[in-house]
């Protein structure tokens, strides 16, 4: 259930807890958004400051996460590599574009320490969500991903360290 590195859920729960959080979400008709990040130029840290490094940053990243959002409400699940799912019940697209620039804005003021190294990174962001209007039928785990992917692409495409919401 948990990541060993970053103490969030890990992939496996991630993949149990969604639809189940999806389906809660459209029974009672409230939101939900999901929002993907991906630390910008990650195998760049990892080539200069070494596995030690991108193990911090990783740790780092989560320890912002956290301070952020709802700790009783929302969760986070490490995706793979240096890519994050944040689930947001009860929360609209709105919501999650102002928790992802909460988040990105902090990460970008963060001092990452790693042995003699001190440095900065950025995240980019792309997320989607949907409410009681949403066709249902639109609304699946595979969509919810796959248009958060999108607007993580978008980000990144636009020059990184940014946030790109698109609804569902």
């Amino acid at each position: 259930r948990t990541d060993p590195l970053t103490g969030c859920f890990n992939r496996a729960h991630l993949i149990e807890k969604l639809p189940l959080e999806i389906k809660k979400a459209l029974r009672y008709g409230r939101p939900f958004s999901l929002i993907i990040c991906d630390l910008d130029h990650f195998k760049i840290v990892n080539d200069t400051y070494g596995h030690q490094g991108g193990d911090q940053v990783l740790k780092d990243f989560i320890q912002c996460v956290r301070g952020e959002y709802r700790n009783d409400v929302d969760w986070v699940a490490r995706y793979g590599g240096e890519e994050f799912i944040i689930a947001l019940p009860e929360t609209d697209v709105g919501g999650a574009f102002a928790l992802a620039e909460r988040i990105r804005k902090s990460v970008e003021k963060r001092k990452i320490v790693s042995g003699a190294h001190e440095f900065q990174i950025t995240v980019s962001f792309g997320a989607t969500g949907f409410n009681r209007d949403t066709p249902p039928e639109k609304v699946t785990v595979e969509n919810l991903i796959r248009e958060a992917d999108r607007c993580l692409y978008q980000a990144k495409e636009q020059g990184r360290n940014r946030v790109v919401v698109c609804p569902l």
